[in-house]
């Protein structure tokens, strides 16, 4: 009986993948539930039961106007990690150390990782007083510190509300509500950038952009964190600018040498 379950299991995997595959193969155009189907030698029933669950694994994701299925965010975010967070921090370090010299105080470089943020790495500047908010390797809930914040905010409205509802019993212990989550989503949106208190650390503010994709999807954030009194609304100013340009230049970057591939 135990056998029989383990080979069960196996094919549902391999069929899985299958599916995967052959979403892949044709990504720019999708699939449809009967073509899929056919090309797999599976019964509808068992592909759309497959297929479902891929959905809801955000593997998939189904259009409903044209009924086709393509590859969901899931996908890319894995490819991210398995494959490019070597490439995106090597290709980001003379960013970060630019940012770091231009403004004296701590840079970070924050990668999404499913419904997440990753501090990928950092560096510190000249002025005396360090401000090291995470340590590389340190993961939060997206939405929590400003890098998290600003890729949250820079995501579609349905995958903001996802995020959200998936991180909800996560937030509390970051002292963050729910409400006041939307609140600073929303606030982030229309200024175009994040300025938060950094969580946990009195006297300390952060600010930070996204970083996307080709797409335009938020794909990693830049931020910069310092003692309040360096951090008057003028110089928050004079950060996000710089903050913008590194982002737009690590963005070229990333095109330029296909780290980030579809």
């Amino acid at each position: 009986m135990h056998s029989t379950r383990a080979r069960s299991g196996t094919q549902s995997i391999q069929r899985a993948f299958a599916v995967l595959k052959e979403i892949c193969a044709v990504n720019a155009t999708g699939l449809t539930l009967p073509v899929l189907a056919k090309k797999l030698r599976l019964n509808r029933t068992t592909a759309y039961r497959i297929l479902q669950c891929l959905v809801g694994q955000a593997a998939v994701r189904y259009d409903t106007q044209s009924r086709r299925y393509f590859l969901g965010p899931l996908t890319f975010e894995l490819g991210i990690a398995a494959r490019q967070q070597l490439d995106l921090k090597a290709l980001s370090s003379p960013t970060l150390a630019r940012i770091a010299e231009t403004t004296g105080d701590t840079v970070f470089l924050m990668l999404k990782s499913g419904n997440d943020a990753v501090c990928i790495d950092r560096r510190t500047g000249s002025y005396p007083i360090k401000t090291l908010v995470v340590e590389v390797g340190t993961r939060r809930p997206l939405g929590i510190g400003a890098g998290s914040l600003a890729m949250l905010s820079a995501l579609p409205e349905d995958e903001i509300q996802r995020v959200i509802q998936k991180n909800a019993s996560r937030y509390p212990a970051y002292g963050k509500t729910l409400e006041a989550l939307i609140k600073a989503v929303c606030a982030a949106q229309k200024a175009r950038y994040v300025s938060t208190p950094v969580h946990g650390l009195m006297g300390v503010i952060a600010v930070a952009v996204p970083v996307v994709d080709p797409a335009g999807r938020a794909i990693a954030a830049l931020s910069v964190a310092a003692i309040a009194k360096r951090m008057s609304k003028s110089r928050q100013q004079e950060l996000v600018t710089v903050l913008r340009s590194e982002a737009a230049h690590l963005e070229r970057m990333l095109h330029d040498t296909n780290v980030i591939d579809h």
